[in-house]
């Protein structure tokens, strides 16, 4: 049995610190697990420009839970809530990020898991935040094997394609890029991972987020080996640029 490394209920308290009406706040959506509540929240609702962020899919990548206290902490949304309505998954693995696992309580990756016809409860949770569409899903990792940020982006507009760069550059100023030519398995491009249009047997959450029409999706992959100062910031500025980007698109 694992002891316990994290405890989710002090992410919640976080946020319910910083979540008390304001900027069209709402939180609207649970479900359960055996052990724990699956949360969603929705800062600035009926704004025109709408993204989902998430994060802790994988329970051992605590820094992209972290960056999203950090967004509310830091009132870093006060920057986009005249624009955006952002949707945030805090925790999508709270049994892993409790005692540092990948995987759930089932012993199961919940980012293999989105074309399965019967999916554990996390996914089946994060698949219906996407009964709304989005112009912009961000998800929030981290690998502990790279030396540098990377990340991997899809979408319905080409033209959205120098995002990826564009979040590189502001990144690169916090901790170094990733450029290999190839990242965890895949061809990669100045840290940006090179991906065909070969159908997979299996969907992470960023090719069903693209199935429900979003126009940009992303993964982002910040280094382990660093601080986790350096992490929340590397993804809190990735977030900031995609943010904006959008912004001044529209």
């Amino acid at each position: 049995m694992n002891s316990r490394k994290n405890d989710i209920e002090i992410i919640y308290s976080r946020l319910r610190q910083h979540l008390h009406g304001g900027n069209g706040f709402a939180i609207n959506h649970f479900m359960q697990t055996p052990e724990h509540s699956l949360v969603k929240f929705v800062l600035g609702k009926g704004n025109r420009l709408k993204a989902m962020i998430s994060a802790g899919i994988h329970g051992d990548e605590p820094s992209g839970v972290e960056a999203i206290c950090s967004f509310l902490e830091n009132n870093r949304f006060d920057n986009f809530s005249d624009e955006w309505e952002l949707t945030f998954l805090p925790c999508l693995n709270p049994y892993g990020y409790e005692h540092g696992l990948r995987e759930n309580h089932e012993g199961k990756d919940l980012n293999r898991l989105f074309k399965h016809e019967s999916p554990p409860t996390e996914v089946r949770f994060a698949k219906s935040i996407f009964d709304s569409s989005y112009d912009l899903t961000i998800e929030l990792h981290e690998d502990f094997m790279t030396p540098g940020y990377y990340l991997y982006q899809k979408g319905t507009h080409a033209e959205d394609d120098l995002l990826g760069k564009k979040i590189l550059q502001a990144v690169k100023n916090i901790m170094p890029i990733n450029l290999n030519g190839e990242i965890d398995g895949c061809s990669a491009q100045g840290g940006i991972i090179v991906q065909g249009n070969e159908p997979m047997d299996w969907w992470p959450m960023a090719l069903y987020s693209l199935s429900k029409g979003t126009r940009r999706c992303l993964t982002l992959e910040t280094a382990t080996k660093l601080s986790m100062d350096a992490r929340i910031e590397a993804h809190l500025v990735a977030i900031d640029t995609a943010l904006n980007y959008f912004s001044r698109k529209k």
